[in-house]
């Protein structure tokens, strides 16, 4: 995970970004992406907005840091059941994987899938966002991935 700033109009947007993809055929690679987007599905079960046929979907999920990349992984099914539930033109590429957002934060006029994931979960937890170490079970290496993108200005006199 690491944070991406992309221009929208006139104001510059906070979001986060992965630093491989994730899900089917993805590169799965990094416990901390693949733990955000787990815990993201967990967190959109729960949701009361999210319909109940995705919820049920979603509840497979668990936050393990480990995505097989393959069909039959309930993160890549819920992956999948997301982009159906988007579909073209809303979310232009149904393939049950989320890419790395790059450049304008657009693909074929769509924002990437990751942004949308981003900005889904920010209207879940306004006051929070985009602190996700300050939401409820926010797991160990997301928090750290926070953290570690919090700017810090070394104080003369105090050792950290």
């Amino acid at each position: 995970m690491k944070p991406y700033v992309h221009h929208v109009g006139n104001f510059f947007l906070f979001q986060w970004n992965l630093d491989c993809s994730v899900g089917n055929r993805g590169a799965n690679r990094l416990p901390s992406d693949v733990s955000y987007i787990q815990w993201y599905y967990t967190l959109a079960a729960e949701f009361p907005l999210t319909p109940e046929d995705r919820r049920a979907i979603y509840r497979q999920v668990r936050v393990t840091g480990f995505c097989r990349g393959t069909e039959d992984d309930p993160l890549v099914a819920a992956i999948f059941a997301q982009q159906r539930a988007f579909s073209a033109p809303a979310h232009p590429v149904i393939d049950g994987q989320i890419s790395v957002a790059q450049g304008s934060g657009k693909i074929r006029a769509a924002a990437f899938y990751i942004l949308r994931l981003d900005a889904r979960l920010a209207n879940m937890y306004p006051n929070s966002w985009p602190r996700l170490d300050m939401i409820p079970n926010c797991p160990a290496l997301v928090a750290q991935a926070v953290r570690e993108a919090i700017p810090s200005i070394p104080v003369p006199g105090v050792q950290s």
